[in-house]
């Protein structure tokens, strides 16, 4: 039981800083569309909409189980920060 609970203790912290990362990169929308960088933008409007949609799982009743479960499996529907695959980049000057 105990390493259960540390386990959803390790995800709780994940999704804090999943929440902190998405945070400080919706700050940064005015910039982007300042700089023009409409797609990064646009991807951030997106990302918005997906915690939004989380959020209002999260106050349903049994919303939190049902968001981990979302977060975990469900890997169109986590916002960017909860990504953990990045795709690699591809190397210059390689070949």
């Amino acid at each position: 039981m105990k390493k259960k609970i540390d386990s959803f203790r390790h995800f709780t912290k994940e999704i804090g800083k999943g929440m902190h990362v998405e945070w400080k990169e919706t700050k940064e929308i005015p910039s982007l569309l300042l700089k023009r960088e409409y797609k990064k933008a646009g991807a951030q409007v997106v990302d918005i909409c997906k915690m939004a949609g989380l959020g209002i799982v999260w106050v349903l009743p049994g919303g939190a189980v049902i968001t981990a479960f979302i977060v975990k499996f469900s890997h169109k529907a986590r916002p960017s920060a909860f990504q953990s695959e990045k795709k690699p980049e591809t190397m210059e000057g390689s070949g």
